[in-house]
């Protein structure tokens, strides 16, 4: 009851009990001795509040294009990233000219392969809605028990970390160099993985890089 009722909705219901001598400051000055907020929580929580509960199990995923010099001219290259939102450490595909189902069951495997090898717990995985996301995809992580969230309608808060490491990847690495290859970009993208992961420090992750954040995880889970 106290949180889904505000003061006024108990003192209703007192009166339905044909309780009249109690008021909406006497019911107020009762919840704040008890620590209770007097006033009604509805819904179910900000998104926010869901990122600091989950933070540990949730991860954001999106899709970002290199451009590789090709016979026929510039092509872009598909990858796509997965976030893990804690430790903010980045888990990325192999590039593919063509994400289709197959190819996108085949990273959704792969991804919670080196998630488990490096012990980075996946409950949640938000995504936007790309129709490449297809049901191959989402069935791999809800076969694992993994939720998938779609963002909703113009929400790009729901997936600002993954749409931030991207913006940053577009600006440091991927837009600074034309590839020859499919193979050139992964080895350019792989030292800035390195850098991003290993060296590179956050404001938001006091000023740690991921694999501090991450190590600092490990030790914690294993005293």
């Amino acid at each position: 009851m106290q949180y889904a009722w505000g003061s006024g909705r108990i003192v209703g219901e007192l009166k339905k009990l044909r309780i009249q001598c109690v008021g909406s400051t006497t019911v107020r000055t009762i919840l704040k001795e008890e620590g209770i907020h007097s006033g009604p929580q509805r819904g179910k929580g900000t998104w926010d509040e869901f990122i600091k509960i989950h933070a540990e199990t949730l991860w954001q995923v999106d899709f970002f294009t290199k451009p590789v010099i090709t016979a026929t001219g510039l092509t872009q290259a598909y990858v796509l990233a997965f976030l893990h939102v804690r430790s903010r450490r980045v888990i990325c595909t192999p590039a593919t000219f063509h994400p289709d189902d197959a190819w996108m069951k085949t990273q959704a495997v792969a991804m919670l392969q080196q998630a488990e090898t490096a012990e980075l717990p996946i409950k949640h995985l938000v995504r936007d809605k790309d129709v490449k996301y297809r049901d191959a995809f989402d069935g791999v992580f809800e076969a694992a028990e993994v939720a998938v969230q779609p963002t909703a309608p113009r929400a790009p808060n729901q997936n600002a970390f993954i749409e931030r490491w991207i913006g940053s990847i577009k600006h440091e690495e991927v837009y600074l160099k034309g590839y020859e290859t499919v193979a050139d970009a992964e080895r350019g993208l792989a030292s800035y993985f390195a850098f991003y992961n290993g060296r590179r420090r956050h404001q938001s992750l006091g000023r740690r890089t991921p694999e501090a954040v991450y190590a600092e995880g490990l030790k914690l889970a294993a005293g």
